[in-house]
């Protein structure tokens, strides 16, 4: 249930029904995926000050209803704007040709009166396994720093472990975003970014090819975000 400047989830469970309930600044991100038929929507921050999550779970058939949800919290965050997209749109074609895709995803997920300012695309990245199979260690995903979020789209399922048929869109408010590293990772030869938000730390591989451009996006984040750097590659 969405109300005002927030969000009820009531849970039928084994104990009787549980409730959640949510304003929109207590949200760190919002979460929607799909791998086929099954999707989900997952709200991650801070509820009573302490870490919370909950993911509610449904048929694809009715994801026109979660996403005005994903969208009405996003606007929450960002503000409503009436302004034409086209122009932004267009600042994501090159990576519409590296990965199309998660690249026509990105052109869907950029919200009116948003300009985009950098873009990062990080194909899957694998490491040896047992005998000759290799391991996946990221899934391949694009970021998208607009003037207001912080955007991730992955091919990957919830959880890893759904394979590479869905989508995981992640949207992080740019006011959520406390701190950031960056560390190079000599024994996979990859490195990793940690975002440090009130409730949780996400944390990203990426490879060499991709560093540059991750750079050049962290610059422009702290720009954004109006705040001190975060600390670089070690």
């Amino acid at each position: 249930m969405m109300f005002g400047r927030g969000i009820t989830v009531l849970e039928n469970t084994a104990d009787g029904v549980r409730e959640s309930a949510w304003s929109f600044a207590d949200m760190d991100y919002v979460e929607q995926g799909a791998v086929h038929l099954y999707s989900w929507l997952r709200l991650n921050g801070v509820v009573a000050d302490r870490p919370a999550a909950v993911q509610v779970e449904y048929n694809a058939v009715v994801a026109s209803l979660f996403t005005q949800v994903v969208r009405a919290v996003r606007q929450a965050w960002t503000g409503p704007d009436s302004a034409v997209l086209t122009e932004e749109q267009g600042k994501l074609a090159s990576l519409v040709a590296v990965d199309y895709k998660l690249g026509n995803y990105a052109r869907e997920s950029i919200l009116p009166g948003e300009r985009v300012l950098a873009t990062v695309h990080q194909p899957e990245i694998t490491v040896p396994g047992f005998l000759f199979f290799r391991r996946r260690l990221t899934a391949t995903y694009v970021c998208v720093l607009t003037d207001r979020e912080l955007i991730f789209i992955s091919d990957d399922g919830s959880g890893g472990d759904t394979g590479r048929y869905g989508v995981v869109r992640r949207y992080i408010p740019l006011t959520k975003i406390k701190d950031w590293q960056l560390a190079s990772v000599a024994c996979d030869k990859t490195g990793v970014w940690r975002l440090q938000l009130p409730g949780e730390t996400v944390v990203l591989h990426f490879s060499v090819p991709a560093q540059s451009a991750l750079l050049v996006l962290t610059v422009l984040l702290d720009e954004a975000r109006g705040r001190g750097k975060g600390k670089g590659l070690t």
